[in-house]
């Protein structure tokens, strides 16, 4: 099947005779000539069903201009400017059809209007069967040649998700994408989203990798200011892996807050406090056998909080009994700010059905703040038992 945009083109203004063009389509692997415009070219060259779809005026000047008797040929009026009538007409002859050739020469010359367009079509971009084509103008009212639009498409579809990723840290993959990894971008997302520290800093370096090839790249050449806005966004994450766990977890807890994902970042804030306490409470914790790293973690946070009733995570309790009241005041100080930050985050978990959101988001950054001046003070530092 063939699918092509009708336009006005094809016929010499000041003599009103019939234009006379030369089309390369060896890409097309037709004969190459003269032709009076693009829908002469494919009438010439296919014997395949056509849908030509256009206003009525230009319908009747291309029906005026060339013979369509001997071909079977459909014609769809749409009015004039209307994109969205094109598109969902094109979208549904793409659904009808296996092996289809679209042409859209005639009716996308502007940029906004063909980004518009692949952005509507990237559901079609894994169709090895659908070619998309577009009569380039080589010298000016003198030549022209077809070339292949998927890839330009694909470029298209990557400048929309990289622009999305750089305002969201989050990446939502077209399948079957030639000129970007996907999966890279894709875990990197999800890694950073679900509180992933380990996923955060291994995809990070792949996905670094990945930017510095896609530079290199020089059918992205167009969009590299795209790319390097990308790794710019990514720059301070440089940084990360010589950094201790907690001081990693608040350093994503302002990385997210700052992209809205409050949820995120809470739950990284609030990991960052118990491992700064664990941290301090190393010395301490060297002595004493625990299930694992969340069991002594627990039993730090047991005992900063005197909850020594608890069922679980009493062993330094046990151990050192005079350890809350050498300290008290320190660990109230902390125990105070971890309970302020548990109870926001399980009731963000919650519907907020009465604060606004730019309220939230101020506040969680004011408990940021308040956990960084605790770190900087080095509370705990010296702890007593």
């Amino acid at each position: 099947m063939i699918i092509s945009i009708l336009g006005m083109a094809g016929r010499d203004w000041k003599t009103k005779k019939k234009s006379s063009i030369y089309y390369d389509c060896s890409i097309l692997k037709k004969k190459s000539g003269d032709f009076c415009n693009s829908v002469d070219v494919l009438l010439s060259s296919y014997d395949d069903e056509f849908y030509f779809i256009g206003t009525q005026m230009a319908i009747d000047f291309q029906k005026e201009l060339l013979d369509f008797k001997d071909k079977k040929c459909y014609f769809v009026v749409v009015e004039d400017d209307s994109l969205d009538d094109i598109f969902e007409k094109i979208l549904e002859l793409l659904q009808e059809s296996k092996e289809t050739i679209l042409d859209i020469t005639h009716g996308f010359r502007h940029q906004p209007i063909m980004a518009i367009f692949a952005s509507t079509l990237s559901q079609f971009l894994d169709r090895k069967d659908l070619k998309i084509v577009y009569a380039k103008e080589k010298e000016r009212l003198l030549s022209y040649e077809y070339i292949y639009l998927n890839e330009y498409i694909e470029i298209t579809q990557i400048s929309l998700l990289l622009t999305g990723f750089i305002r969201t840290l989050n990446f939502v993959p077209v399948e079957n994408m030639k000129l970007l990894n996907n999966k890279l971008f894709e875990d990197f997302s999800k890694s950073l989203l679900s509180n992933d520290l380990k996923g955060v800093e291994k995809n990070y370096e792949l996905l670094s990798a990945e930017l510095r090839g896609l530079k290199k790249n020089e059918e992205l050449k167009h969009i590299s200011n795209l790319i390097e806005k990308v790794e710019t966004e990514l720059r301070p994450l440089a940084l990360f892996a010589p950094l201790l766990h907690f001081q990693k977890y608040i350093f994503l807890a302002k990385l997210t807050v700052e992209k809205n994902y409050i949820i995120v970042a809470y739950a990284y804030i609030f990991e960052s406090l118990r491992e700064y306490c664990a941290y301090r409470f190393e010395d301490i914790c060297s002595s004493i056998e625990f299930k694992d790293d969340y069991a002594k973690n627990q039993a730090v946070m047991t005992t900063i909080g005197n909850f020594h009733w608890a069922n679980f995570g009493t062993e330094i309790l046990k151990k050192h009994k005079g350890i809350y009241k050498k300290n008290k005041t320190e660990f109230k100080e902390v125990q105070k700010l971890y309970d302020k930050i548990r109870k926001r985050r399980n009731a963000l978990a919650h519907i907020n059905k009465t604060k606004d959101f730019e309220d939230i988001k101020r506040d969680l950054k004011k408990i940021i703040a308040k956990v960084e001046v605790l770190y900087n003070a080095e509370t705990l530092k010296t702890i007593v038992y």
